[in-house]
């Protein structure tokens, strides 16, 4: 791949032209698309990015709000320098930002083992789209231990995932808040083991949960709370049932750079931010107002006995 190249993000409004221009030399003159199905009316809403070498657009590719990738064109001298890998890799991380758990696409038949080796599965027979041979493929995104924002997060996933992520990578502080602590969020595969790791290898280490409601914690069980029995001198437990700045979301901030947020409304998106110190700073001085008002209830305190 030329060290000239570069991938910008793109928008119809303003890159109308450039794309028109890759996606017609590609598709509608070399594979005789006719122009009614390369032109599908959903370009003005999608993501797209461009490939440009040394200034010149070269490649292009667009990412559908369901996660569909598509409109893969790679200008012909350009094929073979792994200029279609980056742009696809492009579109990969533009849905991991955006909080998709998956991608999907329609690959060109003899394309197939592009995308396979890069992780994309394929799914059900061959069919013949525009009057070429396609196989649809699909690829699971991973969000464990992400790198990058993404916005909006889902739940249950990738949210738990996420919140395994702020454990595993946590130094020295992990700060839990949640009402209930949820375990389709709160108790992903791993991250009792990641706790148990920071507080055993790091001695400064601290973890703190706040919950609204440790009854119901400890009539439904969970993994912290038997965690917080074996660890007790670094893992601690409150209850705050009520308060005027706890509205009921739900955050994980891990040192004083990650922060992991999930309104309370459950219809609304939460986000991810690895590494945003003035964002995690307002948080935790948030959490400490509400952990410095919150009491080990009977119930929480019956676990250290």
């Amino acid at each position: 791949m030329s060290t000239e190249l570069t991938l910008t993000r793109a928008r119809w409004a303003q890159d109308e032209a450039t794309l028109q221009r890759l996606r017609e030399t590609v598709f509608v003159h070399e594979q005789q698309v006719p122009p009614e199905i390369e032109w599908d009316g959903r370009d003005r809403d999608a993501l797209h990015v461009i490939a440009r070498d040394r200034g010149e657009a070269v490649a292009c590719g667009r990412l559908l709000a369901d996660g569909k990738i598509g409109r893969m064109a790679v200008l012909p001298a350009w094929r073979g320098r792994g200029v279609g890998a980056a742009v696809l890799a492009a579109l990969i991380e533009e849905a991991r930002q955006r909080g998709l758990r998956r991608v999907y696409l329609h690959a060109q038949a003899h394309a197939e083992g592009f995308y396979a080796s890069r992780g994309f599965a394929a799914e059900g027979e061959r069919f013949e789209e525009a009057g070429i041979p396609h196989v649809a493929m699909a690829l699971t995104i991973d969000f464990l231990d992400c790198p990058v924002p993404v916005a909006p997060v889902y739940q249950p996933e990738p949210f738990a995932t996420l919140v395994l992520s702020l454990a595993r990578s946590a130094r020295r502080q992990l700060a839990l808040l949640s009402p209930a602590l949820d375990p389709a969020l709160f108790e992903p595969p791993g991250l009792r083991e990641a706790i148990t790791a920071l507080c055993r290898e790091t001695r400064e280490a601290e973890v703190r949960i706040l919950v609204a409601d440790g009854r119901a914690l400890t009539t439904r069980g969970s993994a912290l709370l038997v965690l917080a029995r074996r660890l007790p001198s670094k893992l601690s437990l409150r209850e705050l049932p009520e308060h005027p700045q706890w509205p009921g979301d739900s955050c994980v901030i891990r040192d004083r750079d990650g922060l992991l947020a999930l309104p309370a409304d459950p219809l609304s998106g939460g986000s991810y931010q690895p590494d945003d110190r003035p964002r995690a700073a307002q948080a935790l001085e948030r959490f400490d107002v509400l952990w410095r008002q919150g009491q080990e209830t009977p119930e929480l305190r019956a676990l250290h006995i």
